[in-house]
């Protein structure tokens, strides 16, 4: 071979070597949630939960939200309170609020809305296109001391 070929190899091998090593093709990425109770709720009884809006780090086209109970998660099969499922990515979110309908996502076959118990420990996981995220949180109720 001539010193042709083995440069255009060479560089060939040094750009998909950089794109592979700059641009993490094969690690998921995080999303990060926070979980915040928003005590104003005027109409809601003092055993009804108080408002749980979540916050993302920036906007993603969801494809996957899934929330239960902690004591659920040793089982095969733990029941979802609330389980939105999408094909092609929900339009993209930043923040929704506990049982709020996300564009673009639907509700999974089977699995229908629960109100959540204060004081019970539940599990959110967000997925998105290379994307995964968890957050553990505690509804308050309304007439809990904040």
């Amino acid at each position: 071979m001539t010193k042709k070929p083995w440069t255009l190899i060479s560089v060939a091998l040094a750009l998909g070597a950089l794109l592979v090593f700059r641009l993490d093709f094969w690690r998921m990425r995080q999303i990060q949630i926070n979980a915040s109770v928003r005590p104003h709720a005027p109409n809601a009884a003092p055993d009804d939960p108080l408002p749980i809006i979540f916050g993302l780090d920036q906007d993603w086209k969801l494809t996957g939200l899934r929330v239960m109970p902690v004591s659920e998660l040793s089982n095969a099969r733990p029941k979802m309170v609330w389980n939105l499922v999408s094909k092609s990515g929900s339009t993209p979110t930043r923040a929704f609020m506990y049982g709020d309908a996300i564009q673009g996502m639907q509700a999974a076959p089977g699995v229908t809305l629960v109100p959540l118990i204060p004081g019970v420990v539940y599990r959110m996981e967000l997925e998105a296109v290379r994307a995964r995220g968890q957050v553990d949180f505690t509804p308050q109720a309304a007439g809990e001391p904040r």
